[in-house]
């Protein structure tokens, strides 16, 4: 992430949600998360804590506040991904790979599409 932002479960789920419009309205977030059951108070003070974490920005566009990202999707994907390998595998990298398959938490195609990634890798410079 750009600015080494930390998002919990919960700012990940609004995250991807801003992400996917670009910029979101308050009421399209809270239509969007609509299943976690959160209140409206809540979901504004998790857009408050990400506004304060560098995350998102609020816009005033009269007469709806627009939230936007700060955060590019990919670069917080890796940096919770390096995170992650790092708290919870030890930086091992096989070990990630053997929990998925282990797990099933891959599917025939997606392991075909892993390999093919790992293969491509190699080939290029």
């Amino acid at each position: 992430m750009e600015q080494n932002v930390t998002l919990s479960h919960s700012e990940w789920r609004i995250m991807q949600e801003i992400w996917k419009r670009g910029t979101a309205t308050f009421r399209e977030i809270c239509d969007g998360v609509a299943e976690q059951n959160w209140s409206k108070p809540a979901v504004a003070a998790f857009l408050k804590r990400m506004e304060n974490k560098g995350a998102i920005a609020c816009e005033e566009a009269k007469p709806v506040k627009l939230y936007r990202p700060l955060i590019q999707k990919e670069a917080a994907v890796q940096e919770e991904t390096r995170q992650i390998l790092g708290r919870v595998y030890g930086g091992d990298v096989a070990l990630l790979a053997q929990s998925l398959v282990r797990s099933q938490a891959l599917d025939d195609g997606e392991m075909a599409e892993l390999i093919a990634l790992l293969q491509k890798g190699r080939e290029e410079p």
